[in-house]
């Protein structure tokens, strides 16, 4: 907990939110308001599937904003993917982005700023404040409630060489406006509606928790797992509720926000590794791994462990405070149950080897994300965690 007698703190948003339904329909005066001439958009096979593409496209075409569209965003975009985008993005000399979609879309839009205004392999980049330049502003436009990618200062890029996500950190990648429009989530699959609704989830917890937290983050991450508790069951099971969606869009964007400066910890530190060895999607290897990382964090702060689980609707009267903080944990693995989602990896038909997960154990040490996490970890904790999801 900060002392604020004694202690500083650092809090910026640098991303202008335009949020409401159907707050899309702006999205041209926007474009005007900011000057660009034409835009490049990101996006994916899904978001025209969806018809949100489509839908995007006839609102430039009839305010007569230039723009050329990108549709080849993989999951998990891959730096050769990225740099084929940059190159189309100048052969097609736009100037601003919008990523339209999931945090792949976003991360690629990001991706494709970097590599506009910086040369060489986008790999010399990774890690914090070593983009030289600034690249063309960014749009972010979410499709799915869980990366928060529309307010962060990151992006994450697959090195296919190393089988390893990187992560590229810079005040440089925050976009200059995210439209938050709830119904463009109506369409979004359960199955994905469930598991980024986690990875939200695991933002806000983890940016709650950490020994960066300050109270600005802590009150937009409690408010974050608020709403989450509330409105992330009904929201998967019927994407259709407006209500449900519009307080999953917001609590996506807070939790964003709050991880930007309370930073994330051992969750994500497994899951990239996880995802770039075993392919396991972002917000499915959170979810995995959330539960986990919660019990062994759990003795740093009852206090705070406690408010999880009553802003996840546990009924903690009555209860020891240790008692009452281990109900978050039972909170989030009853939510885990109620959507549906794997808890295992041989639940997913993955059965990595020994080896393999040391490995894994080792990148996520060596990422540096666990020097955030409340309680001090070592790679065999790390392996241990692990194995718990084996």
């Amino acid at each position: 907990m900060m002392n604020l007698a004694l202690d500083a703190f650092e809090f910026g948003l640098h991303t202008h939110i335009y949020y409401g339904v159907n707050k899309l329909n702006e999205l041209p005066s926007i474009i005007r308001k900011y000057g660009y001439n034409k835009v490049f958009i990101c996006s994916d096979k899904g978001i025209v599937q969806s018809g949100g593409l489509q839908r995007l496209e006839a609102l430039l075409s009839e305010a007569g904003v230039a723009f050329y569209s990108c549709t080849e965003v993989e999951p998990d975009p891959t730096i050769e993917m990225v740099q084929r985008a940059k190159n189309l993005y100048v052969e097609h000399r736009c100037d601003a982005l919008i990523g339209m979609g999931g945090g792949s879309s976003i991360d690629t839009a990001k991706g494709v700023s970097v590599a506009a205004a910086n040369p060489g392999d986008l790999s010399q980049y990774e890690g914090k404040d070593k983009i030289p330049n600034k690249g063309p502003d960014v749009i972010t436009i979410p499709t799915t409630a869980g990366t928060g990618s529309e307010v962060t200062h990151a992006t994450v890029l697959k090195d296919s060489k190393r089988h390893y996500k990187m992560g590229i950190l810079s005040a440089h990648l925050h976009a200059r406006a995210a439209v938050l429009d709830p119904q463009l989530l109506t369409t979004v699959p359960r199955g994905v509606a469930a598991v980024t609704g986690m990875d939200a989830l695991s933002h806000a917890i983890e940016s709650y928790t950490s020994n960066q937290a300050q109270p600005i983050t802590e009150a937009f991450g409690l408010y974050a797992i608020r709403l989450i508790g509330r409105h992330l069951r009904p929201f998967a099971a019927r994407r259709a509720d407006l209500t449900a969606a519009c307080h999953m869009m917001l609590a996506s964007t807070m939790a964003g926000a709050a991880f930007i400066w309370g930073r994330i910890a051992a969750v994500h530190a497994i899951s990239h590794p996880l995802g770039g060895r075993l392919g396991v999607a972002h917000g499915l290897a959170n979810s995995l791994l959330l539960p986990v990382v919660m019990r062994y964090n759990v003795g740093t702060n009852y206090e705070k462990f406690r408010d999880i689980a009553v802003a996840l609707g546990e009924n903690v009267e009555g209860l020891s405070l240790r008692a009452a903080a281990e109900r978050s944990i039972t909170a989030v693995e009853l939510l885990i149950r109620d959507l549906e989602i794997p808890t295992t990896l041989s639940a997913l038909d993955l059965k990595p080897s020994d080896e393999e997960l040391n490995v894994i154990a080792q990148e996520a040490m060596d990422s540096g994300m666990t020097s955030a996490n409340p309680k001090d970890c070592t790679v065999k904790d790390l392996r241990a965690m692990l194995e718990q999801i084996r």
